[in-house]
């Protein structure tokens, strides 16, 4: 079997895990504003983006640093946190996250405000907000529970 670096039937997700790149959703207004290009990209000349918590972060350029974590104060720094990952963002841009272990899924509503946490197996889940979220130690499910 090739391996995903040059196998034509290696899906996106396998691709890029076989080149080790790490992928980050850029603004227009972030690629003008720092003269970003698809060259500086690739070549990894990316100098200044805004910090982790919404703040203009000055020190990415002298630390050398590029911080790619949420917000702290974030529902994906809490999904994370309990465990889940980045799954996918479907045509209306809904995104997925996964603990594929657990068999959990969390899907953001349109507001981005709330999260709704599902066991993949009973369809059963809850909707939370942020606070809501922080409060979770655990998910349980069908597939695992502690």
């Amino acid at each position: 079997m090739a391996d995903d670096e040059t196998n034509e039937n290696a899906t996106t997700a396998d691709k890029i895990a076989a080149n080790s790149v790490t992928t980050a959703k850029l603004t227009a207004d972030a690629v003008a504003t720092h003269k970003f290009t698809a060259d500086s990209v690739q070549a990894g000349n990316i100098t200044a983006l805004a910090g982790r918590d919404g703040k203009d972060d000055s020190d990415v350029s002298a630390s050398g640093v590029l911080d790619l974590r949420p917000p702290s104060e974030s529902l994906k720094a809490e999904l994370c946190r309990l465990g889940l990952e980045y799954s996918s963002t479907d045509v209306a841009g809904v995104e997925s996250w996964r603990d594929y272990q657990r068999g959990v899924l969390a899907t953001f509503d349109g507001t981005g405000a709330n999260v709704t946490i599902t066991d993949v197996k009973t369809n059963l889940g809850r909707t939370l907000t942020l606070d809501g979220l922080k409060a979770v130690t655990r998910i349980d499910t069908m597939t695992a529970a502690d």
